[in-house]
């Protein structure tokens, strides 16, 4: 028979144990937002580990047990677009229920073309810091072949589902309709058309739509999409 006193002493190690690992989670979390937020401020070579557990309040070493710079990176990438770790199923995220709850086609693009704007301009600027430092550092390039992989793969994932729903193409395989919405949902085309041209989200949501409907969907009556009105202004 066990005591109360026992029991007691069980239940208070549970409640330490669960506020040690909470607290843990949360410190990581303090620091890997703080490596996003300095990575595209100032590049992943003008980041140091020291600045990240100033801007996370923690110290140096706590920064160094979460892992080497690199590894960092990775997890900024991941925390600040679908807010899972890296790896992590992008369906089991909020945005990818959003992906995966459309009826037609047409909403599948528009719903998809939503969460690539959301995804894409709050990971733009650690994307773009991870991009340009890859140039010229065969470790970082690894690093950002893999990642872009696990993006592959989850892009197929979600295309299956459009597949099974009778929405995607059959003209063309599987691998070269995840290398063209690859395309269409990067971070760089993203950059080009809100950043350099200097578009709104709102026109930015519409191509990206539109694109993905004219070039990886099966097209009916019922998922016409006619041309957005900024596209025809001069």
């Amino acid at each position: 028979m066990v005591s109360a006193d026992t029991s007691a002493s069980e239940g208070t190690r549970g409640y330490v144990s669960r506020l040690r690992s909470q607290q843990a989670a949360d410190t990581r979390d303090r620091v890997v937002r703080a490596a996003a937020d300095l990575f595209a401020e100032r590049g992943y070579a003008g980041t140091t580990l020291p600045e990240i557990g100033r801007r996370a309040g923690v110290s140096t070493e706590t920064v160094q047990n979460h892992g080497p710079k690199v590894e960092l990176l990775r997890a900024a990438i991941a925390i600040v677009s679908f807010g899972a770790g890296p790896g992590a199923a992008v369906a089991d995220t909020e945005l990818g229920r959003q992906l995966m709850s459309a009826t037609s086609a047409t909403e599948a693009a528009h719903s998809s073309a939503e969460v690539l704007a959301a995804v894409n301009e709050r990971s733009h600027g650690v994307w773009m810091a991870f991009s340009e430092a890859s140039r010229n550092d065969e470790v970082l390039t690894a690093q950002l072949r893999r990642l872009t992989e696990e993006i592959a793969e989850q892009t197929r994932i979600a295309l299956e589902q459009w597949r099974s729903q009778g929405w995607l193409r059959d003209d063309l395989p599987v691998a070269e309709l995840v290398r063209r919405a690859g395309a269409i949902g990067s971070v760089e085309l993203w950059d080009r058309v809100v950043r350099v041209e200097g578009q709104t989200p709102e026109a930015y949501r519409e191509l990206i739509a539109g694109l993905l409907l004219d070039g990886l969907t099966v097209r009916t009556e019922a998922d016409e999409f006619p041309a957005p009105e900024w596209s025809q202004r001069p």
